[in-house]
């Protein structure tokens, strides 16, 4: 999801250098200013200190012969070679900093599991693991837990706070966790290039180039294009709450190889990426579903368009906000092309740190619900997919963690069975049902997108509510005929007594 509009390697290396000389030259050696990502995030935790919205996880079944001994050593030198997992948020003189602990012996925890239903152990582990609070000035925030449920299964449970990480490091962690751990199997040095700077220079250089000339044009862009910075309603089954819980629950959903097949070669006619149009017909969902409200999408971009932060460790996920002003006379083609438009321009314009956008538009701040958004959605690809290690078989374990950071959040993945979703809700705003619904309905208009993209919005939007009809009735009747054999039995057993 990263921006395709890559500047220059040389302004990169300049970018780069600057960092580390700041770095080199602060008054203070380890005491770092925190990102503006990071400090939102810090913000919040001093609201509600500990939330587990904010906490991480990674859950990788691996199959064969692991060799305990070599990952334990693995994890030991990832977390001595990536600054950010060794890194604490303290206060001095009112204002929060970063400071980088020495070293990182992170214990690798083991326990052994015997039970029969192992799915039902692993969820437990890791709820029990995410409901562990972080103090961010005190504690490590990052946790590893290695259980072994059979002779050659195991689960590794891996547990950060989001302020030093993000999706694309959780990628970064696995992989090279993978590449140590076959170097400590091997007896051989680890195969890693050194890294040329660390989350904290990045945090120092986004401070100073953020300003002046680069700071306004990015701002400029986003006041025409989110103002006013009124929020659209979506509809919610319960009154919203004047302090959201954070609690939440996901709705499992897939999407078959041929369907997935269809829609990338819908995206490549299209001249767009699989995001694009599986975002433009998650748009088109809540446009019926909101009854026409033009609503906003948040969305992550990975904020890596500089090849010295790739494989870095540490929370550079920035947040763009994706207008949806439907047109239900638009064919899904047009209205894909203007999903493409708003995604390129976001893009071009994705330096500039969403905290810093809200302070800018200052809509109105309520602990209710995310400001400028309420709807998240991304695709990623499925990390283990290309990673390996040796010997074992890996394979991404989907945990509900009981939380929900927004409203609602389409996340989409791939994998070789297809396109994967899970529909994350707050629990205060929603049913079940609704969201059992809502899944279905996006599966129904996908496979109706990918057999005729020339037809109209309202057209597929009349054919989703047709579709829920009908199962609307199939479930009647299947709940009838379930009551009168109820029924039946009840009155044989009667007859028989």
């Amino acid at each position: 999801m990263a921006s395709t509009l890559q500047p220059a390697i040389a302004q990169q290396s300049k970018r780069s250098q600057l960092a580390t000389l700041l770095r080199s030259h602060l008054q203070h050696p380890n005491q770092f200013p925190l990102s503006f990502a990071q400090q939102r995030l810090w913000f919040l935790d001093q609201l509600q200190p500990g939330n587990p919205a904010y906490t991480m996880m990674a859950a990788v079944r691996l199959r064969g012969d692991l060799d305990e001994a070599a990952l334990e050593r693995a994890w030991q030198d990832l977390v001595q070679r990536h600054e950010s997992l060794r890194t604490r948020f303290v206060l001095v003189d009112g204002q929060p900093y970063q400071r980088v602990q020495p070293t990182g012996a992170v214990a690798l925890t083991r326990q052994r599991l015997e039970l029969p239903d192992q799915a039902a152990a692993i969820q437990a582990q890791a709820l029990e693991r995410v409901q562990q609070p972080f103090d961010l000035e005190r504690d490590g925030l990052v946790r590893s837990h290695l259980i072994q449920l059979e002779a050659d299964t195991h689960v590794l449970l891996l547990t950060l706070h989001h302020i030093i990480s993000d999706g694309w490091s959780m990628e970064v962690l696995i992989r090279e966790l993978a590449i140590l751990y076959d170097s400590h199997q091997r007896g051989q040095q680890p195969q890693l290039s050194p890294m040329p700077i660390q989350y904290a220079d990045f945090a120092v250089w986004q401070r100073q180039f953020l300003q002046g000339p680069v700071l306004e044009e990015q701002l400029s862009y986003w006041r025409s294009h989110l103002s006013p910075a009124v929020l659209p309603s979506l509809p919610t089954d319960f009154p919203r709450p004047a302090v959201r819980s954070h609690r939440g629950h996901r709705h499992l959903l897939g999407i078959s190889p041929d369907l997935t097949e269809q829609l990338q070669g819908l995206s490549q006619q299209a001249n767009a990426t699989l995001f694009m149009t599986t975002l433009a017909a998650f748009q088109v969902l809540l446009y019926d579903y909101a009854q026409g409200a033009n609503l906003r999408v948040g969305t992550p971009i990975a904020n890596r368009d500089r090849p010295e932060v790739a494989n870095l460790i540490g929370f550079f996920t920035n947040t763009l906000v994706l207008c949806a002003d439907i047109d239900g006379d638009l064919s899904f083609r047009q209205w894909l092309q203007r999903v493409r438009d708003e995604a390129v321009n976001a893009y071009a314009h994705q330096d500039i740190p969403f905290e810093k956008l809200v302070d800018e538009l200052q809509p109105e701040r309520n602990l209710s619900q995310t400001p400028l958004y309420q709807v998240w959605f991304y695709l990623q690809d499925d990390p283990v997919t290309t990673v390996s290690f040796p010997g074992l078989t890996l394979e991404t374990i989907e945990i509900d963690l009981g939380t929900a950071k927004h409203d609602l959040k389409l996340g989409m993945w791939k994998s070789p069975q297809g396109l994967r979703g899970s529909l994350e809700y707050s629990t205060d705003l929603f049913e079940s049902a609704t969201m059992v619904r809502l899944a279905r309905g996006y599966e129904d208009l996908l496979a109706e997108i990918a057999n005729n993209p020339e037809q109209s919005i309202k057209d597929l939007v009349q054919h989703l509510r047709q579709r829920q009809q009908q199962q609307m009735l199939e479930q009647k009747q299947t709940l009838l005929s379930a009551q009168r054999q109820k029924l039946r039995g009840t009155r044989r057993q009667t007859f028989t007594s």
